[in-house]
């Protein structure tokens, strides 16, 4: 499946997701419950933790080494940012990442390449001034060799740092 192709309809996605619910008239209640994750989602969540974990320590070569050479980040109202551009701002001693939460990851396989849509709830600062929040994000990752580069971010913030919904019991406890 062509790059192009991927991007354009990840793009397709990204809209669609972000635009008011003209469709969607009624958002349905989250309501979290104890999932066994597949095998897809437990990978994918593990190199996004990567992902983060090397933002915090301010790794540049962990970081690089889990992105593509053409890797670049999509916002809503902004130009695509460049991999090495978003590398040095996240890496910056100024970006401070003091916390995050991953949470309803879902997987979509496409053989070499996976599209994986996640919220991430972070808390910190950038130049003293906060920049905590609830993301929704979807990633592009490319199956390079025996290892998955992130090709594609597309990233959108959704409100403030939430608070966290508690598990409903499920009589298994």
């Amino acid at each position: 499946m062509p790059d192009r192709f991927l991007r354009h309809l990840c793009a397709v996605v990204i809209v669609a997701s972000l635009t008011p619910a003209a469709q969607e008239p009624v958002r349905p209640e989250l309501h979290p419950k104890i999932i066994t994750a597949t095998s897809q989602v437990t990978i994918f969540t593990g190199l996004e933790k990567q992902l983060l974990a090397a933002i915090q320590k301010n790794d540049k070569a962990a970081l690089g080494a889990l992105l593509s050479d053409d890797f670049q980040v999509e916002m809503p109202d902004a130009d695509p940012l460049p991999g090495d551009d978003w590398v040095n701002s996240v890496t910056d001693k100024e970006f401070n990442l003091k916390s995050f939460v991953i949470r309803q990851v879902s997987v979509v396989d496409l053989g070499d390449s996976a599209v994986v849509k996640f919220d991430r709830i972070q808390e910190a600062t950038f130049k003293g001034k906060n920049e905590n929040g609830e993301f929704f994000v979807i990633d592009v990752w490319k199956k390079s060799g025996d290892s998955w580069k992130l090709a594609n971010r597309y990233v959108a913030k959704i409100g403030p740092v939430p608070v966290m919904p508690k598990p409903r019991p499920t009589g298994k406890q």
